[in-house]
């Protein structure tokens, strides 16, 4: 059986040539739990399934430390490299759960930066005395999250001594901004559709 430990310090050789950024210089030797675990189940011819979710945790790694999509999309061709693998099975599969993990942690970043930028003070515009204006356009349709979110900017806004505030948006959104408002003491009117 090949030594575990020096295959993970050549991939992790082959990887550190190919960075192109810093952050993937940095990520190769905070990865190196994860690669040992692939090198455990490619070597012990393990259940694929498991050989894939930990692909997918190395992608979701690259991308949560900041790597490079050509790390994230060369890093298991240099596993097989050094495995001398080129040809087997279980390399474009997951090469793929690599990507997969890599893009998914993308995605979920976008979309919590997206949810943030709704929060108060960003969704609110203020009016002079102790008014407000809120923009009720939180992207979400979920009742708990638009509750959450609500509670949230009513908090914000009874801390900010805001005491009126006037609506518009998305009929969910605006339903959860009145309830927790009114909550908090806060007088709010909802603005006229467009017609």
């Amino acid at each position: 059986m090949k030594d575990r430990d020096a295959l993970v310090a050549a991939w992790s050789d082959k990887d550190r040539t190919r960075a192109v950024l810093p952050a993937d210089r940095e990520l190769v030797d905070a990865s190196a739990t994860i690669r040992a675990l692939i090198i455990d189940l490619v070597l012990a011819g393990g259940p694929e399934d498991e050989l894939y979710d930990a692909c997918a945790v190395l992608g979701r790694l690259i991308a949560q430390r900041r790597g490079s999509p050509t790390l994230a999309s060369a890093t298991l061709d240099h596993a097989a490299d050094v495995l001398d693998a080129r040809s087997a099975p279980w390399l474009v599969p997951g090469r793929a759960a690599v990507a997969e993990g890599f893009a998914a942690t993308l995605v979920e970043d976008a979309q919590l930066e997206a949810m943030r930028t709704w929060e108060f003070p960003s969704c609110a515009v203020p009016l002079g005395q102790a008014g407000l204006a809120i923009c009720a356009g939180h992207p979400s349709d979920d009742d708990e999250v638009l509750a959450a979110w609500a509670a949230r900017v009513a908090k914000a806004a009874a801390l900010a001594g805001v005491r009126r505030a006037v609506l518009s948006g998305g009929e969910r959104a605006s339903a959860a901004l009145v309830d927790a408002l009114s909550l908090v003491g806060i007088e709010v009117n909802t603005a006229p559709k467009p017609r």
